[in-house]
């Protein structure tokens, strides 16, 4: 391992605040608890944004970590291996090696060749439109990722495009960020979307529908997408094989190639719905996986797992859910909420002012917790921060989710960091791209959503 000078630094400083916390944070302290989850927080955060730790050492110091501390027991720190998420993600890492073996994402892949043809850029577009339409089906964005990046390794090598080159990252980038960013327009896409809405509507019996969120959401997302293609595109720097990718041909399927479709789109129906049957997305990834380990089945061999499956990603997500969960269990999320909405300086009338500065609260707390963990915080927030600017409940509920749904660093959605491991797509593309897509949002994106809002009438207008 090869830390370099930014990232040891980084990690330098993070330790020596998580010191300074921790040491003032004494057995007599009032908020020693909180103390010392903001040491072990910082910290963790540290190792997630630089990742110059591999991946399973990361989320071991995190885990040893939050033993240490004894701020929370045990069931708390390793809550992550019980959540629906967690064996969703074991699921899916399964699927994704039986996509790859098979040779079903190269078959997926030619496919996309055929409409794609030998060009870089159209090739941006088939994936990221194929990740925006998996999030109109599958109402999880890991799945959708743990699906699309094998697909999209494959056509990476359709193209002539060299493992680990910036060509290759750009569209394992593109299946990450295109199936997670875009798709925060889509009421059932996305886990913090539901969450956030569920909670206000158990809270504050305000009820959201599809379409509604839809037209709320839309401006703010179509300039994502857009802002996402131009810097996807611009990524490859490599020209492209065409001949390698002129003679790419669609064969037909195997026979164990058939079975797993067949399977993949039976786990797809079922996650699509979910609303009815009620079945969660973990539980039909966990079964699906243990119909392709099986022997008989003839999809993986026996000794996949031992050989091919790599559990790090999930264990990885366990130690973000780690993170959160402590912060939640101390009260650290809801004690710095708090303390920072007395600062935001809300005015009554002041839109575009409340509109920013709301967005921004949301962005801080979703890094604070992670965009999944965040929901639980804010929407009980909702309603202080409504009476605080003067805005409709919500204008404020929507303003939130863009928030949660505008990373700046990669570690703050769960999905990104997965993608990173399966693919070894590099932190600082996907943190530019983060940045870009910020930024986007911030210049253009809200600027527009609060002008739609006011012709819609969910925002008043400027008197």
């Amino acid at each position: 391992m090869k830390l370099t000078l930014p990232g040891a630094t980084l990690i330098a400083a993070a330790l020596a605040a998580s010191v300074l916390f921790t040491l003032g944070a004494g057995a007599e302290h009032p908020r020693s608890e909180l103390l010392f989850a903001t040491g072990v927080g910082v910290f963790s955060i540290a190792l997630f944004a630089t990742r110059v730790f591999p991946d399973i050492v990361a989320a071991f110091l995190v885990f040893l970590i939050s033993l240490s501390v004894s701020i929370a027991p045990p069931g708390v720190v390793f809550s992550g291996l019980a959540s629906g998420g967690f064996w969703l993600l074991v699921g899916g890492i399964i699927l994704g090696v039986a996509v790859t073996a098979t040779g079903l994402g190269t078959q997926i892949s030619n496919r996309m060749l055929a409409l794609s043809g030998a060009s870089y850029s159209k090739a941006v577009l088939v994936v990221a439109s194929a990740g925006f339409l998996l999030g109109i089906l599958i109402p999880s964005t890991i799945p959708r990722v743990l699906i699309l990046i094998p697909v999209a390794v494959a056509l990476a090598d359709s193209l002539g495009l060299k493992p680990g080159s910036r060509g290759s990252m750009g569209l394992c980038a593109t299946a990450a960020a295109g199936t997670l960013l875009p798709t925060y327009a889509i009421y059932t896409a996305n886990l913090p979307t539901i969450v956030q809405f569920g909670a206000l509507e158990s809270l504050y019996s305000l009820k959201a529908t599809y379409s509604g969120y839809l037209l709320a959401q839309f401006p703010v997302n179509l300039v994502r997408f857009a802002v996402l293609l131009l810097v996807l595109c611009l990524l490859n720097t490599e020209p492209v094989d065409r001949r390698r990718a002129g003679t790419q041909s669609a064969e037909g399927l195997t026979g164990r190639q058939t079975r797993l479709l067949v399977l993949l789109l039976c786990a797809i129906a079922l996650w699509a719905t979910d609303f009815v049957h009620g079945i969660q997305p973990a539980w039909i990834a966990l079964a699906v996986a243990t119909i392709a380990l099986w022997p008989k089945s003839g999809l993986l061999p026996a000794a996949t797992m031992k050989e091919k499956v790599d559990l790090t990603p999930a264990l990885l997500f366990s130690a973000i859910f780690c993170v959160s969960a402590l912060a939640r269990h101390v009260g650290l999320d809801v004690t710095l909420a708090n303390s920072l909405i007395e600062r935001m300086s809300l005015v009554p009338g002041e839109i575009f002012w409340n509109v920013y500065a709301i967005f921004g609260f949301s962005v801080l707390i979703s890094h604070l917790t992670t965009a999944p963990a965040a929901p639980l915080v804010l929407a009980p927030l909702a309603e202080p921060l409504a009476s605080a600017s003067g805005l409709p409940l919500e204008t404020v509920a929507m303003t939130q989710m863009i928030g949660i749904a505008s990373p700046l660093l990669p570690y703050q959605a769960p999905p990104l960091i997965i993608a990173m491991s399966l693919a070894e797509i590099s932190t600082g593309l996907l943190t530019r791209i983060c940045l870009f897509l910020f930024a986007a949002v911030v210049l253009f994106g809200l600027p527009l959503t609060i002008l739609w809002w006011q012709f819609t009438g969910l925002l008043p207008s400027a008197g």
